[in-house]
């Protein structure tokens, strides 16, 4: 008969060889011949947490801890076992005892530093991470673990550090190749991240979180096709993955096979009904296909996506959504997301005044004095400003659901905004009295998400532009290579110095015969002063400008230029050089 000293051992050979259960088995067969011993107790403890038992882990391992009051290995269990259970602050206090016993004990400082990043306590976590890292410069895991508590606080540089750490200790970690890659994602080196993901997939092809990842990479490189593979084989292996259907359903918005996103986003909220992703998703798919019924109760999910989460307003007065009166009500209408979103909405206010209330509109600071005078509101207060007493709230974009808007009863706003008539008679001594004037703007700004997709670099517009019309440049900021080039053409007049607010930016404007833009603000404002804009727009375009149509119903004066394809300005400038100068003949002659 074995005795218990070779049972443990046995288990303990088990365990290390990864057959669980047996050893499960023997650690029991010891504690049947002596219930009091701690190496049995604790490893079964262990043991039970493997096999996912973790109530009975912790039960086993604090048994043990009776036996060895201060035992850090044990500790540190208790503490994983503690960790799966989600009893964080009982978790925590465990692997403090822990480091406590043994300060030098680098494992359960990593397991601290895991604790500590489901806390959401990141600077502690990078903390714990440093110190076990400290102890035992060789323990890989603990230094991917601190590549991702570095990558939560987007110290994204010192991320990447770490994970080259762990793996020029362990070559074939193929979970820390992945978390590379999400690094180098995040500093916007995607070849590089795509590498990564090919090697985490190399060493683990079966990981579904890997080919979801590499999708995102690949649709951010352009090349959809390839994403298209690498989410389908996502799914494959794991059917019910929420986040890939949403990110696949987002990519096949961008290549324009709306039908497929609405069913990946309608199979995930069937998994996962409160998804702010896919309800946000299913909006925009509805609503760029003019379908406004079904598109803006998803749009409402937006307040609880990430991007917007820290922009919902918590005011103790409640949000009107349409059903109650607003007779002799005061109702504050607030801008939210964009400057260009609050031109483009802010016309709603004049049918929410019909409706019998007072409207005092919030927008962002620059558009305040611009606003000044819009139909229908009574007080503009700019964000951060004091708020005057009101009865009820309501976003800018949720107003096209409140007011049960669809593209059938939309009003037609022309001329919304008026500039200011000092600053516009200021203009005429400096511009001159050739004509036609066409302003120009080319590019956003470079943090939009989607600017890679709506801007374009001034060497490529410059070939679209005939010679005839004079061309005023309506934006404030450049890329370098931008600022570098428009110093060598004479035919584009600069006014960025000119333009200190948007009211001169209107003033500019009202000059102009037409302006030409790619999707922001400023096209936005020219349109809403009735100028005719013509449009550049991307292959998917953002959910405002419906498919299927060369106008929009916002803006009765708007002329769109859509990519043909993913990525084809040049069919799009080709028709805008051929129109530009059609029309200076047609204005040249008149």
């Amino acid at each position: 008969m074995q005795s218990a000293a070779e049972l443990v051992a046995h288990g303990m050979r088990e365990h290390q060889a990864g057959r669980v259960a047996a050893a499960l088995e023997a650690y029991e067969r010891v504690l049947a011949i002596d219930a009091r011993q701690f190496d049995a107790l604790h490893l079964r403890g262990v043991a039970l947490h493997q096999c996912g038992r973790s109530d009975e882990a912790v039960q086993a391992i604090e048994a043990a801890l009776t036996l060895r009051t201060h035992d850090a290995a044990a500790l540190s269990n208790l503490g994983l076992a503690l960790r799966a259970l989600k009893r964080h602050d009982e978790a925590l206090r465990a692997y403090d005892r822990a480091v406590e016993s043994a300060p030098q004990f680098a494992q359960a400082w990593s397991n601290r530093g895991n604790l500590l990043r489901d806390m959401g306590r990141g600077a502690e976590a990078v903390a714990s991470y440093e110190r076990a890292v400290a102890a035992n410069p060789q323990l890989a895991s603990a230094w991917h673990g601190l590549g991702l508590a570095l990558g939560d606080q987007s110290r994204w540089a010192d991320s990447l550090q770490a994970f080259d750490r762990a793996l020029a200790l362990q070559a074939d970690y193929a979970v820390a190749w992945m978390d590379r890659g999400n690094t180098l994602r995040s500093l916007e080196r995607f070849e590089d991240a795509l590498q990564s993901y090919e090697r985490s997939l190399e060493l683990a092809p079966e990981t579904a979180f890997t080919w979801s990842n590499r999708g995102v990479v690949l649709k951010r490189l352009g090349r959809f096709a390839e994403a298209v593979v690498s989410y389908t084989r996502a799914l494959t292996l794991k059917p019910d993955f929420v986040d890939a259907m949403v990110n696949f359903a987002t990519l096949q918005k961008d290549r324009m096979d709306l039908e497929s996103a609405i069913a990946l986003n309608e199979r995930a909220l069937a998994l996962q009904p409160d998804n702010s992703g896919a309800h946000l998703n299913l909006a925009i798919c509805h609503l760029v296909t003019g379908n406004w019924d079904l598109g803006w109760p998803h749009y409402e999910w937006r307040w609880k996506t990430e991007q917007l989460l820290d922009g919902a307003r918590n005011f103790a007065q409640a949000q009107w959504d349409g059903t109650a009166s607003l007779q002799g009500q005061t109702i504050l209408l607030h801008a939210e997301q964009g400057l260009g979103d609050t031109l483009q909405f802010c016309r709603l206010a004049t049918l929410v005044a019909q409706r019998g209330a007072r409207v005092v509109l919030e927008v962002q600071a620059p558009l305040k004095g611009l606003l000044a005078g819009l139909d229908g509101v009574a007080q503009v207060v700019a964000r951060g400003e004091p708020l005057p007493p009101f009865d009820c709230h309501c976003p800018l974009l949720s107003l096209p659901l409140a007011l049960g808007l669809t593209l059938d009863d939309l009003p037609v706003a022309r001329a919304y905004v008026q500039p200011d008539a000092s600053r516009v008679a200021a203009w005429p001594a400096r511009l001159g009295a050739v004509a036609p004037k066409v302003g120009l703007v080319w590019s956003g700004r470079p943090e939009h998400k989607n600017d890679h997709n709506r801007s374009l670099p001034l060497a490529t517009l410059v070939q679209a532009l005939p010679a005839g019309p004079q061309y005023h440049c309506l934006q404030k900021e450049f890329r370098p290579l931008d600022a570098q080039l428009l110093q060598t053409l004479p035919q584009i007049t600069r006014w960025d110095s000119a333009l200190h607010d948007f009211r001169d930016t209107a003033a500019l404007v009202a000059h102009m015969d037409w302006v030409v833009s790619v999707d922001t603000s400023v096209a936005h404002l020219a349109a809403a002063m009735g100028k005719p804009v013509w449009l550049l727009l991307p292959y998917s375009p953002d959910w405002r400008w419906i498919v299927g149509r060369d106008d929009s119903p916002w803006y009765p004066e708007m002329r769109l230029y859509r990519q043909p394809e993913l990525g084809d300005w040049d069919s799009v400038l080709e028709r805008l050089r051929h129109d530009i100068d059609t029309e200076f003949r047609r204005l040249h002659h008149a």
